[in-house]
């Protein structure tokens, strides 16, 4: 397949599509297109977004897709605006859309079941998984979707991230768009077929503490470690001198140890510091045992492309490249975030394509289930397959 990626930080929508469409006839890359995936800020008019995709681009409203981020990736570049990938497939690939809503009550729907239904039915490809974000449920719908992968026994090649967005107008902008529906609480996958692929999650932050055990939990908080320790009095001791301000704790999230083998399962980025406890951005496992880190610019990237080197044995090169790296990931990268972007575009010889998450949603060390992580960088690297 062939696969041009343009960006506008137009501040009006339909001038934003209109200059991206003049980059697409002005490059002549492609002169025609299969499907467009478009990554927006939150602070366009999405009432406006399908009337004038279709007006600008005259395709039909089940050819593309959309969703909410603070900040997208075009190429090398990161920034805020709207990208757009243009796909145009050369041999069989194809991409086909499912989606679903209801999130906040998963539990009474059904959903995880309909959805490990139709990834069973699509095991065999490539699945794309853009979701939105809810703070209390998301966390425990992605882990209640990979304990029943786990249980049905196969990985249906799952991977994507969770749309960032603000409060804008009295709504938490985290949406997806598709067929003219507006998904509001929600997710939209994207399957492709006859594509080849390579993922990889590149993490770069190193433990630097004891082990603590959350001895007491809520949700996605943490009250207490090994007993009786006031977790939030250890976590303000790294603020003392500074700003009372959770980006700082960003350079130090914690890493989960799996609770068997003892290797790093997962990160967790700091939310907020409450008054007897620190909320996390994803779900804290009662009992478990973790550890504080540290990360630098260059502790991340030696980390890309350590990932990189590992994804090539697989796939030596790529038509496209996406990147779900985490806002707070963005954040700890300072001024050389654009350089984790060039580092796969030049591995793979490819464009790049992506956004900011609010969390990135891939396999475990196994490839049995599935997990919300954070403050990492998930990368695809996809390729058509020949005749």
């Amino acid at each position: 397949m062939k696969v041009a990626v343009y960006h506008s930080e137009n501040p009006v929508l339909y001038l934003a599509l209109e200059e991206i469409k003049k980059k697409l006839h002005v490059e002549g890359i492609l002169n025609d297109y299969d499907f467009i995936i478009f990554a927006l800020n939150y602070r366009y008019p999405y009432e406006n977004l399908d009337r004038d995709i279709r007006r600008v681009f005259d395709i039909d409203k089940r050819n593309y897709f959309a969703f909410h981020c603070t900040e997208s990736i075009a190429n090398k570049r990161t920034f805020e605006g709207i990208s757009a990938c243009f796909i145009k497939f050369e041999n069989k690939g194809n991409i086909s859309v499912y989606w679903d809503s209801g999130i906040t009550h998963y539990k009474d729907t059904n959903l995880v079941k309909k959805l490990a239904d139709y990834l069973e039915e699509n095991k065999n490809h490539l699945n794309v998984f853009i979701s939105a974000w809810h703070d209390k449920n998301l966390g425990y719908f992605v882990d209640d979707l990979g304990k029943e992968l786990e249980r049905r026994g196969f990985f249906p090649n799952l991977a994507g991230g969770v749309s960032s967005g603000k409060n804008f107008k009295g709504e938490l902008r985290t949406f997806q768009f598709y067929d003219g529906n507006v998904i509001k609480d929600g997710f939209g996958i994207l399957t492709f077929k006859n594509v080849d692929f390579s993922l990889g999650i590149s993490l770069g932050f190193k433990p630097t503490s004891p082990v603590y055990t959350a001895t007491k939990v809520n949700g996605y908080e943490i009250c207490e470690v090994d007993g009786n320790k006031n977790f939030k009095n250890i976590v303000e001791s790294f603020l003392k001198g500074l700003e009372r301000k959770v980006e700082y704790l960003w350079y130090c999230p914690i890493v989960i140890l799996d609770e068997k083998e003892g290797y790093v399962s997962i990160q967790r980025t700091f939310k907020e510091i409450k008054e007897n406890s620190v909320e996390f951005f994803a779900p804290i496992p009662q009992n478990s045992k973790f550890m504080l880190s540290f990360g630098s610019p260059e502790l991340l990237l030696e980390s890309t492309l350590s990932e990189v080197r590992r994804m090539k044995q697989k796939l030596k090169s790529a038509d496209v490249v996406f990147n779900f790296s985490c806002m707070a990931r963005q954040y700890v990268l300072e001024e050389r975030r654009d350089e984790e972007n060039l580092i796969y575009a030049l591995a793979f010889d490819s464009p790049v394509f992506g956004f900011a998450t609010y969390g990135e949603i891939g396999p475990d060390k196994n490839f049995k289930s599935v997990k919300l992580y954070n403050e990492t960088s998930l990368a695809l690297a996809l390729k058509e397959r020949g005749k």
